[in-house]
């Protein structure tokens, strides 16, 4: 019968290149994430420092 299955197996699909390439987009991504987060934190540190140093006065008052 020309039906009958195969007994041996068959060779895979090789999927390297389109692992690696995924892989290096979602590395990208991870990393773009991190820079974006550790940026939106040091903006926020920079501007409460710079919002406290507006509101200091730095005019020396005489008591007399």
């Amino acid at each position: 019968m020309n039906n009958e299955r195969q007994s041996y197996p068959q060779a895979v699909e090789n999927y390297t290149n389109a692992f690696l390439a995924s892989f290096g987009v979602i590395v990208f991504m991870i990393l773009f994430a991190i820079w974006a987060i550790w940026g939106l934190i040091v903006a926020g540190i920079l501007s409460a420092l710079a919002d406290r140093l507006i509101m200091v006065d730095f005019r020396r008052r005489s008591d007399s």
